[in-house]
């Protein structure tokens, strides 16, 4: 656990200059450090400059960019510059590839930035060189994101040997920096402390200048998370104090505010550590000011956040929810050029923000009497939670416009139906519960391992029938934390619909599992949940008046297992409701994205194998004769939402996510924004094809009579199977989801 922790705690700044430092090396020791982006642009853009003039204006923009945490703007630079290079020489086409390898690592690209990464090393094999300890640092940091430190350590290892033989000592010091936090990473106690007394000696040959503050404010950052997470002795956090210092110094005879920033930031938060806040307080404002005055919004909303923080532990609560506030406003600056790709960069660097937020408005809404001013605070808590969910699914599929226009509000949601906000805090669980356009707030207390580990747990239990009733057991704990502390409002309010917006961990289980000691949530309920309230538009559909179109695979293809069900399931749909159906050979990715796209159809059924990935480029659908990737889903089927007619209702029978996987979750959760449908039915993992065609039967039978909502029509279908002997466990009828519209 502790292992985990370092990188969820220790790493978001140290890898920030982690990956600084290693790019700037890169850099022409001859360019002018004060051109600026404008001047950088009319170099490139101009029609009289040479090839090479070229290069060297795209490689420095994109340096620019990407220092400035616009990752994604410097890609199409540096590209170009890939393209100009083949002409210019070995030592251009080698520079270009370690700052493009270096970029992608930043983007999250690993395995492409080990494709660029690796010919330099095999190129340079033999050959002692500059470019070789570059590729070697660049190459072992993507090792280290992917978990293989042992081979980081050791590149890392040949770098600092062949960095110190070519007498580059700010590189042998850059790359020492690197293995030191891969050392940190790994646990490696005795390694790690013999790496910090050979960096401190090297430390103390830099010449002041600009690299050697950057490799200060990185070596500190290291040195706090050796002392927090494996109690190093308070001598860690001492020579973490002297760095920053020193750091700070010299930033301030180089005149470079946005180093400066970091120095007086990271300074402030050893403070806070130390519980001086006064003095935190003083370096964090410092250190907002100098970010902002050059606009360094990628370290500026951090410092405000710092801000926020220290005055919440001061008790000043209404300023620490301005100072969050403002931290919010500057993150939309950058908030999509920084999350960009990395899979890990939203979960460290933005939702711990809205979660804190989050948690001091709940905290101070408790103390609130019934009436106005607590349903403002509430709502306002509500806003702040869908924002982040917006967020979420922007990084996950990368692209802002997978967002509705439209969107619903509180008060848009019929009577009858609760919409929950789980809201998962470190010591306990809030759920907000609105009802008629009342919220009410509800708390559990529990850790959040606790709880992580438990609904783990219960999906394990869920997905295998074992033989025993142990499902039940968790899923009646998990009741008592989740259903039981409102169920009373429930009552009084004659409630008949959930709809939940599932937080983190909640996305991998079926909530309609959960169990009272005598039924499940399912048989009281009718469930829906959607990724956010502000990303659904209810809207009835009626299945006599809609176009079906059905297809799907049965037989073994690409090495998937075959889905002997999907005949009968797709026939019952032609039968009973006239589908278009596709079937098999019929079933490939061109045809197939020529009927989704059709605006004929308000119903598609898809019948295949699907994965979810954490990556989504790796979620898919099979087609007969290839993948159907969630980029090619959108251009069939989501280009209707621009045209004012889209999808009503995507089902998605045999598809899966892994256990735990929050990422690849949110995908599932999010896969009807995608499509642009209305609303999705799909499965959290796969089932039997004798309970699929027969649930999936029950559902648009009970949907076609026009009485039941879609909510309703799966709950009648998923009681049936558990009034089945043959059926009863919940691996056979729990994974069914309704995502988006329940109407």
């Amino acid at each position: 656990m502790r292992l985990m922790l370092v990188r969820v705690r220790a790493c978001p700044s140290a890898v920030f200059f982690t990956l600084f430092l290693s790019l700037a090396t890169v850099l022409s020791s001859n360019a002018d450090p004060d051109i600026g982006e404008e001047a950088l642009r009319q170099i490139i853009n101009a029609r009289d400059v040479s090839d090479a003039e070229r290069f060297d204006g795209l490689t420095r923009l994109a340096y620019l960019y990407r220092n400035k945490g616009f990752k994604r703007r410097a890609l199409p630079l540096l590209q170009e510059a890939r393209r100009l290079s083949i002409g210019l020489g070995d030592a251009d086409r080698q520079r270009v590839h370690i700052l493009l390898g270096g970029l992608l690592f930043d983007l999250g690209s690993y395995t492409e930035a080990q494709d660029v990464l690796q010919p330099l090393l095999d190129e340079t094999k033999n050959k002692p060189s500059l470019t070789r300890a570059r590729a070697l640092n660049e190459l072992a940091m993507v090792y280290g994101l992917t978990n293989n430190h042992e081979q980081a350590v050791q590149l890392f290892d040949e770098g600092i040997v062949l960095a110190e033989s070519l007498g580059v000592p700010n590189l042998e010091a850059r790359i020492s920096v690197n293995r030191a936090k891969s050392l940190l990473t790994l646990g490696e106690i005795q390694r790690l402390s013999s790496a910090f007394n050979a960096l401190d000696k090297l430390l103390r040959t830099l010449p002041s200048g600009s690299d050697k503050a950057e490799i200060l404010i990185a070596a500190a950052n290291v040195r706090r998370g050796a002392y927090w997470y494996f109690d190093f002795s308070p001598n860690a956090t001492i020579k973490a104090y002297e760095h920053l210092i020193e750091a700070g110094t010299i930033a301030e005879q180089v005149k470079n505010p946005r180093l400066l920033s970091y120095a007086r930031g990271y300074l402030g938060r050893l403070y806070e550590d130390d519980n001086a806040f006064d003095s935190a307080l003083a370096l964090s404002r410092e250190a907002a000011f100098h970010a902002n005055s050059v606009q360094a919004y990628e370290s500026a909303y951090l410092w405000e956040w710092q801000i926020g923080r220290i005055q919440n532990k001061l008790g000043k609560t209404t300023e620490s929810i301005m100072s969050y506030e403002q931290a919010l406003s500057t993150l939309e600056h950058v908030r999509q050029d920084l999350i960009d790709g990395s899979p890990y960069t939203f979960h460290q660097k933005v939702q711990p923000l809205f979660t804190e937020l989050s948690d001091i408005l709940l905290t101070s809404a408790r103390a609130l009497p019934v009436g106005e001013v607590k349903q403002a605070q509430l709502s306002y808590v509500q806003e702040v939670l869908e924002q982040v969910k917006s967020a979420e699914l922007q990084d996950y599929f990368q692209n802002d416009c997978v967002l509705p226009e439209t969107s619903v509000e509180l008060d848009q949601v019929e009577p009858g139906t609760a919409t929950i906000y789980p809201v998962i805090l470190p010591d306990r669980l809030e759920m907000l519960v609105s009802i008629g356009g009342t919220i009410h707030q509800f708390i559990s207390p529990i850790e959040v391992d606790d709880l992580n580990s438990l609904v783990h747990e219960f999906r394990d239990q869920l997905q295998v029938d074992f033989g025993d009733n142990e499902y039940q057991e968790i899923g009646e704990e998990l009741y008592e934390l989740v259903i039981a502390p409102f169920e009373d409002l429930l009552a009084r309010k004659n409630v008949e619909t959930l709809l939940f917006v599932p937080d983190g961990v909640f996305r991998t289980v079926p909530i309609s599992a959960l169990f009272d000691g005598e039924k499940y949530l399912i048989e009281k309920y009718a469930i829906a949940t959607t990724p956010g309230l502000k990303l659904t538009l209810p809207k009835p559909l009626e299945l006599s008046d809609s176009n079906v179109f059905a297809g799907g695979i049965s037989e073994a293809v690409q090495g998937f297992t075959g889905l002997p069900g999907v005949p009968q399931e797709l026939e019952n749909l032609r039968k009973k409701y006239g589908a278009s159906v596709l079937s098999d050979a019929q079933f490939s990715m061109e045809v197939v994205a020529q009927e989704m796209a059709s605006e004929a159809y308000s119903i598609v059924h898809i019948a295949t194998h699907g994965h979810f990935d954490s990556n989504p480029e790796k979620s898919f659908l099979l087609a007969y004769d290839g993948k159907i990737t969630m980029n090619m889903l959108e251009k069939s089927i989501g280009y209707r939402k621009y045209l004012g007619d889209p999808l009503e209702l995507l089902v998605l029978s045999a598809c899966e996510t892994a256990a735990g996987d929050n990422r690849a979750a949110l995908g599932l959760a999010g896969v009807a924004l995608k499509a642009g449908a209305r609303s999705a039915v799909a499965t959290l993992w796969q089932i039997s094809d004798a309970a699929t065609v027969r649930l999936i039967d029950s559902f648009y039978v009970n949907f076609s009579t026009g009485k039941a909502s879609k909510a309703v029509a799966l709950q009648i279908a998923q009681i049936a199977l558990i009034e089945d002997e043959d059926f009863a466990h919940p691996s056979d009828w729990a994974p069914f989801l309704l995502i988006g519209n329940w109407l």
